[in-house]
């Protein structure tokens, strides 16, 4: 690439300068150093257009729009952020439609009524779905009472709590750039490894996939995925990415592998989903001199601090280790909770982190039988 960094005004006008005869006057207000001025400055901006032109040109540094424009060519398109479907529970029927918000200050959301979940229902307690108004992963967070901005007769109890569909955030540059570039090792109607990966991480509601070819004899494929949130994924997303890949014949429940999905003719492709594993972590930590009742204080931001680490890991969860045989590795290491933790001002000293009871980093299990799915339990503090 060519570097436009020295073309500034100044040293254009130099350069310019540089080229007229020593026995003309071209000192600093000259008639020739006046003329030439305008053209340098004129000429700067041309190279700082030609050098974005360069950069949103290359998929290697293409940014936002640019580098849509650069995917779209191999046909991927960038996911685009998708609302949190949360449950709701009322004290009485809700129109639908109705607005609710959630009480939780600046970060307030609103919340629109849909479908009753009727077999969840019952007299005084009746659930409906509720769609975030505002798309991404913001709507996933809260969880309480929320306040009726639509008037509902006879409403005197109202919370939100489970997630049906995960809220999503738009999906990121380096995300998009990642699965640009992996499309060009998808051989067409291969079937390969890449190609299953990259089909499936393109459906909507997918954030994760292990593959696992040849995992029950010859022809079969597993496929292990997780939500966009890498979390075990629901039975309705299980079953879409089914569809989609290897439907079954005739209604039945056996994924066919006479190729009416995207799989190729004679691949019977069974789609799964991860195991959670939930980690119960304990710890000694010593706090700054001065501060009262730290464990409680700074419980939570512990807790977001770990769940910070676990979700760096999460992000490699379906990435296969670079060898000849397909494997996926999975640790928690005792030492980056101990970092994470310290990344707080306050804490000074982090000892004896416990997973689950045992000092031990934590080696998940990735294989066609069982792939395990780190989930953040109880943390509990000991602190100074």
């Amino acid at each position: 690439m060519i570097d436009f960094r020295g073309y500034t005004r100044k040293a254009i006008q130099e350069d310019m300068l540089g080229q007229v005869p020593d026995n003309l006057d071209k000192r600093q207000g000259s008639m020739i150093q006046t003329a030439i001025g305008p053209v340098a400055w004129y000429l700067e901006g041309t190279y700082m257009i030609l050098d974005q032109i360069q950069t949103n040109s290359n998929p290697q540094t293409a940014v936002g729009e640019a580098l849509d424009l650069i995917t779209i060519t191999r046909g991927i398109s960038r996911n685009a952020a998708r609302a949190a479907v949360r449950k709701g529970t009322f004290n009485v029927p809700i129109p639908s439609g109705s607005q609710f918000k959630t009480i939780n200050g600046a970060a307030s959301l609103i919340f629109i009524s849909g479908d009753a979940v009727t077999n969840e229902s019952s007299e005084g307690n009746y659930v409906y779905l509720l769609t975030c108004a505002t798309p991404g992963s913001a709507g996933n967070s809260y969880t309480g009472a929320i306040l009726p901005i639509t008037t509902v007769s006879g409403l005197t109890s109202a919370s939100i709590g489970a997630i049906k569909t995960a809220g999503t955030d738009e999906e990121t540059d380096e995300s998009l750039r990642s699965r640009y570039f992996a499309s060009f090792d998808v051989a067409s109607f291969g079937g390969n490894i890449s190609a299953y990966r990259n089909t499936i991480l393109a459906i909507d509601g997918v954030g994760a996939v292990q593959v696992y070819p040849t995992w029950n004899g010859g022809g079969t494929v597993l496929c292990s995925i997780l939500g966009s949130d890498f979390k075990p994924a629901i039975p309705a997303t299980i079953q879409e990415v089914q569809n989609i890949i290897c439907p079954s014949e005739d209604g039945g429940s056996t994924p066919s592998p006479n190729g009416y999905g995207m799989a190729p003719i004679g691949a019977a492709v069974t789609i799964t989903t991860g195991t959670e594993l939930t980690l119960d972590i304990t710890c000694d930590i010593q706090f700054q001199s001065g501060i009262q009742n730290g464990p409680e204080v700074y419980q939570e931001q512990i807790k977001e601090h770990i769940q910070d680490y676990i979700n760096e890991v999460m992000a490699d969860w379906g990435a296969p280790l670079k060898s000849q045989k397909i494997e996926y590795s999975v640790v928690i290491y005792i030492s980056r909770i101990i970092y994470s933790i310290l990344q707080i001002a306050e804490i000074v000293n982090v000892s004896n982190v416990q997973i689950n009871g045992s000092g031990n980093d934590v080696v998940l299990t990735e294989t066609s039988a069982l792939q395990q799915v780190p989930v953040l339990g109880t943390v509990v503090i000991n602190g100074e």
